[in-house]
């Protein structure tokens, strides 16, 4: 049974995150059918020197609930920053995984001067490629129908959160096994009821706003992530962020996959340490 998360609130809905460590604040926003327990390595390196907020966005992880007004990833970043408000957080450095990077883009946009720094692994801030939206309209339109992740469907989409090495991956490290195999049954346990949460966000994950005309306005320093033997998104699509975004940093992460910070955490982590210790959080 899991740890029962912190919650705040936020628009008549519980949303659920952890606190852990002290310092200057750091934000975790996760992706698509992941959740706050992505982060695990991250927060267990990063809490020694930072306080780390890892959020369970709507449908995703113990939060199961959605507000009713919540129509896009703009409202989403918004709850990120009342969230913010009730912990009496004035400022922060925010990463983001896949959605989770679209949705700390607009949290700049709208609030530049309350983030420190911005970090993005595997996400893009553009429309989503009309071939992706085709396949993932097919994906969620089965879990709809069946109102669950069936065992075959989660051995279709686990697969692809994963380096198109990843049995290369085990072989150097055999603990990526049991982490393979964890996400995969996780992704069959969602309730009913929060299949329909989940669905509203994936509609708003997939079909987000283009932001890439705005991204000029982001001026503080940023850390685009890039893996370079994923399924998910291409190296392409952070070399145009990279380019977009004045003096942005790009990483290259080889052989890893979607999740390249639990697939390589050491090597994620370390250039994380170094980019966040140039940060000025005053």
């Amino acid at each position: 049974m899991p740890t029962l998360m912190l919650h705040k609130i936020i628009d008549n809905q519980p949303l659920y995150y952890s606190d852990e460590g002290h310092g200057p604040v750091i934000i975790f926003c996760h992706g698509l059918l992941t959740s706050s327990t992505m982060w695990r390595s991250q927060i267990n390196t990063l809490s020694s020197q930072y306080r780390c907020i890892a959020i369970d966005f709507w449908g995703h992880g113990q939060t199961t609930t959605i507000p009713e007004t919540t129509q896009n990833l703009q409202d989403v970043a918004q709850q990120v920053l009342t969230l913010m408000d009730l912990l009496n957080i004035k400022s922060a450095a925010i990463i983001g995984h896949g959605s989770g990077g679209a949705i700390a883009a607009e949290l700049v946009l709208y609030a530049p001067v309350r983030i420190n720094a911005l970090i993005m692994l595997n996400s893009f801030v553009g429309f989503e490629p009309q071939v992706n939206c085709v396949k993932y309209q097919g994906l969620m339109a089965q879990i709809a129908n069946e109102q669950t992740i069936s065992t075959a469907l989660a051995h279709i989409i686990s697969p692809l959160f994963f380096s198109k090495d990843i049995e290369q991956l085990i072989d150097q490290d055999a603990k990526l096994d049991a982490v393979v195999e964890q996400f995969r049954v996780e992704l069959t346990t969602y309730s009913s009821a929060q299949i329909t949460v989940l669905l509203k966000f994936a509609n708003m994950a997939i079909f987000k706003r283009d932001t890439l005309e705005f991204v000029e306005a982001l001026t503080l320093p940023t850390l685009v992530v890039a893996s370079l033997r994923g399924y998910l998104r291409t190296a392409l699509e952070s070399y145009l962020m990279h380019d977009s975004i004045d003096g942005s940093q790009l990483l290259n992460i080889e052989q890893a996959g979607h999740l390249a910070n639990i697939e390589k955490s050491n090597l994620f982590n370390q250039h994380l340490i170094d980019f966040l210790d140039k940060i000025n959080f005053n």
